[in-house]
């Protein structure tokens, strides 16, 4: 009878512990979407740390650099959600590049706390004289 009970109280308390383990995993994983997959199901990442991915829209890049206030739209060219961002931006955050804004969305704005810029790994400069062709940029970061 000894034997059940300690049988019984060992599992009760695996159960516990590996439903604690589960809720601390839970609310600590951040998703990875892009604008299209948060306008198809918002109410799936509400009151949710998620990371948003695109690319910075070309022409909607606003910094107000007396009170650090960073304003530009992301799109993955199906869906464009404006961001809004506190701190300077690092150095190779520019128009028609990919970012990874973390945050969460306040309406239709997404609030961002942390900016990170995506690049290649790979790095080739253009030859001397010759302009960046845009559209291998693009691709490299995709």
């Amino acid at each position: 009878m000894k034997k059940l009970i300690y049988a019984i109280a060992g599992v009760a308390i695996l159960g516990i512990a590996g439903a604690l383990i589960y809720q601390a995993l839970n609310s600590s994983l951040v998703y990875f979407i892009l604008p299209n997959e948060y306008a198809a199901h918002p109410a799936k990442y509400e009151d949710r740390r998620i990371r948003l991915g695109g690319i910075v829209e070309p022409g909607s890049v606003q910094y107000d650099n007396q009170n650090l206030q960073l304003a530009f739209a992301i799109t993955d060219s199906i869906k464009t959600y404006p961001v809004t961002h506190v701190g300077a931006p690092p150095e190779l955050f520019k128009e028609n590049t990919g970012v990874v804004v973390e945050g969460h969305f306040d309406g239709e704005t997404f609030k961002s706390d942390e900016l990170l810029i995506k690049h290649s790994e790979v790095y080739e400069p253009p030859a001397d004289g010759q302009p960046i062709d845009i559209e291998m940029l693009k691709d490299t970061l995709q």
